[in-house]
């Protein structure tokens, strides 16, 4: 019986130990475990802070690259004529590559933007332009105005769209 009793205690002491012991160590003085738990979580944490970090890089750069899908037309050009000079935009959508040229000579200046610093400054410009095939001349030229903050003191405005449907809109304003 002693052994029987020895026995049981025994199994009792090791279970005891091990249910204790689970290959975490002992807290320090602040009452904290530095466990390899602590760090395998910290690492995914890291990890998963880069990640969206990265969808929502990839989520900025599509919306920056959507603008241009979203219009009606695929080919647009502005030009204003004023009496110091001349504004001229032009964008472009053929093959799923977008091309823009600005250039900008009023007040004396001399200013050329191409290629993405041109899709850039178009990108706040063309979207705003609430115009399609069925909007009227009058619709197009204020909706040009609006949307470039031009003066109305042009000696001549000229705009032209190609659409996507294969329509074309020319509206031309003199004064």
């Amino acid at each position: 019986m002693k052994k029987f009793g020895m026995m049981t205690l025994s199994v009792v002491f090791a279970a005891s130990l091990s249910a204790c012991g689970d290959g975490e160590e002992a807290p320090e003085e602040d009452g904290t475990a530095d466990t390899n738990d602590d760090i395998e979580v910290e690492e995914e944490n890291e990890v998963d802070v880069d990640d969206e970090t990265e969808e929502d890089e990839d989520e900025d750069t599509d919306a920056d690259d959507e603008w241009y899908e979203a219009l009606p037309y695929d080919e647009f050009e502005l030009e204003a004529e004023y009496g110091d000079g001349e504004y001229e935009a032009e964008y472009e959508y053929e093959g799923g590559n977008p091309e823009a040229e600005i250039e900008d000579e009023r007040n004396g200046e001399d200013i050329e933007l191409e290629g993405e610093e041109a899709l850039e400054e178009l990108s706040g410009i063309l979207p705003e332009m609430d115009i399609d095939e069925d909007s009227s001349d009058d619709e197009v030229l204020e909706a040009a105005i609006d949307a470039f903050e031009l003066d109305e003191d042009y000696s001549e405005l000229e705009v032209e769209i190609e659409f996507f449907d294969g329509g074309e809109t020319e509206v031309e304003d003199e004064d």
